[in-house]
């Protein structure tokens, strides 16, 4: 009876983790079982079945035998995932369940575009918080490399503000691009969603060209948002 007692509280304790909360409901019609299955869940008045238990441990990032056999809470950077209407974003929150901010030092940007929604890397990374940026919305932290986006600095650090729906992009707003091929880049973004199927990339520095990248290349895109720099910009 402990695993199923570790169950219950577990699955109300990571659904509210859930960055928008889900209801019971919601939750409920995402992983394809009834409301009143999962409260029963929830309160510990029925035990799940295999097929309930591999679709919520699947759904949560967590193993099984953590979701029956520990306290979840007591983990030092707790698991949350962004879920939104069209992707979902792997992300660490703190012991007062405010989403981190993660830095991707240079070490680990090679690997960024294979772990970006593995839970084991996305937990290695450092993180730390910053108190002006708004606690309802999710940033992450790249190394800036290169000279096309100019007074940038390599070596600067750049946040940026995760965009679910990239259809919603201004034409000429800073992004960072997480492509399969490129990996993680800084350009200006033109919109071409809708009628190509392709945001066209440029950069500030004009000895690159600008170029398309269509949809399927795209893993994630934020939204500039600041830079820190060591030395002052000239």
């Amino acid at each position: 009876m402990k695993s199923i007692t570790y169950f219950a509280q577990n699955l109300i304790w990571l659904r509210n983790q859930l960055t928008p909360k889900l209801s019971q409901q919601r939750l409920a019609d995402e992983i394809g079982i009834k409301k009143s299955t999962l409260a029963a869940y929830e309160v510990g008045r029925s035990e799940p079945n295999f097929g309930d238990l591999v679709k919520l441990a699947s759904y949560f990032n967590v193993s099984i035998d953590d979701f029956l056999q520990i306290d979840c809470r007591q983990k030092i950077k707790p698991m949350a995932r962004h879920k939104t209407t069209d992707r979902v974003l792997v992300t660490t929150v703190d012991s007062t369940t405010r989403e981190n901010i993660e830095f991707v030092p240079v070490r680990a940007l090679g690997g960024y575009t294979q772990g970006y929604g593995d839970v084991d890397y996305v937990q290695k990374l450092p993180v730390f918080q910053m108190p002006f940026l708004s606690r309802d919305r999710k940033y992450r932290a790249f190394p800036y490399v290169g000279d096309s986006m100019p007074p940038l600095r390599s070596g600067s650090v750049v946040f940026g503000e995760y965009m679910d729906n990239w259809g919603s992009i201004k034409n000429g707003t800073l992004c960072l691009i997480v492509t399969s091929d490129e990996g993680v880049v800084l350009k200006k973004v033109f919109n071409y969603l809708d009628d190509k199927g392709v945001l066209v990339l440029k950069s500030l520095n004009e000895r690159y060209a600008p170029y398309p990248v269509g949809i399927n290349e795209i893993l994630e895109i934020w939204q500039f948002v600041g830079y820190f720099d060591e030395r002052f910009p000239e």
